[in-house]
């Protein structure tokens, strides 16, 4: 069975807190991996009330500094030190972003128990991955890569793939049925080789299925951009910010640096992604999110607006 990838929206607000909605941080897991996606204020109350560990985020993406995404980190920070996390803590932003840990870190302070910390700036450099442009490979390893393309806010702003590797796997079950002692000859069948057993030849070939790749790519703050489309291609879920919806005023439209409802179900029609998730609702559609879902769903029907706390699985 293929591990899952899990992941918990944390927050699904934006700039102003509501009672339903909390500023945005969405928690992706998956094997030893927690990837924490941004990280607004009371983000580490939402883990407690998640009942999740915040001392098994492995890497912290921050798509860009504005307060409502970041205002949380010092205090996951200080919640790590104080309760002694001793793996190294791999921070991801873009320009910028070092200087911003750093007069963080001051915030936390420095004495005590230190943190492991390393920090990296990305940006949207050219990649040989599938052949695109504007997308950068920021870390990878055998089972999964992730990646990121630069936005269009009114600040340095990025945006995040995860991608699961495809993988050919053996099939275990079948496996069990034919009751083959463990043995250097699992090896060969797994490679898709032909063994014998008890004048009985076995076709490993037969006994191999495809794992497909699976992908959750991140779309906050920006204006409607070709990146965004690039980023998320294909992708089995697009959590997007939709901030506004289409029926707001034609200056205010005009003068932000957010994507509408429609403007998200636009990127996920165009990159032909599986799911789309709205997040980073206004204060004015907390009570009725129904609005901005209606909305989308006029251009693209696989959509859903998650609650706090709210997981799925891929």
């Amino acid at each position: 069975m293929a591990e899952r990838i899990e992941l918990t929206f944390l927050g699904t607000g934006s700039a102003i807190p509501t009672k339903r909605r909390n500023h945005p941080a969405m928690l992706l897991k998956y094997k030893g991996e927690g990837i924490l996606i941004d990280c607004g204020e009371g983000t580490q109350r939402q883990f407690r009330k998640a009942g999740l560990n915040p001392c098994k985020i492995s890497r912290i993406l921050i798509t860009h500094w504005h307060g409502d995404h970041v205002f949380g980190l010092p205090g996951i920070l200080n919640t790590l030190r104080l309760n002694g996390y001793n793996r190294k803590l791999e921070i991801y932003g873009p320009r910028g972003s070092k200087e911003w840990v750093r007069k963080y870190l001051d915030l936390v302070g420095r004495r005590g128990q230190k943190l492991d910390i390393q920090v990296f700036e990305v940006a949207g450099r050219r990649s040989q991955v599938a052949g695109r442009s504007n997308v950068e490979v920021i870390f990878e390893d055998d089972d999964f890569y992730v990646e990121c393309a630069e936005m269009d806010h009114d600040c340095p702003a990025v945006g995040y793939s995860f991608v699961v590797r495809e993988k050919t796997r053996l099939d275990v079950e079948k496996l069990k049925k034919l009751k083959i002692p463990n043995s250097p000859l699992i090896g060969k069948l797994a490679e898709g080789k032909t063994i014998k057993i008890g004048g009985k030849s076995i076709d490993g070939k037969k006994l191999l299925y495809k794992e497909e790749a699976r992908k959750v790519s991140f779309v906050m703050d920006t204006r409607m951009n070709e990146n965004a489309v690039r980023l998320a291609k294909g992708a089995d879920l697009l959590v997007c910010e939709a901030t506004f919806s289409k029926g707001e005023s034609e200056e205010l439209l005009g003068n932000r640096a957010h994507l509408s409802s429609v403007e998200a179900a636009e990127i996920a029609k165009k990159a032909k992604v599986k799911g789309l998730a709205l997040v980073h609702l206004s204060q004015r559609y907390e009570g009725i999110p129904k609005v901005i879902l209606g909305e989308a769903r006029e251009v693209f029907e696989s959509v859903i607006v998650p609650e706090d706390l709210e997981s799925i699985e891929l």
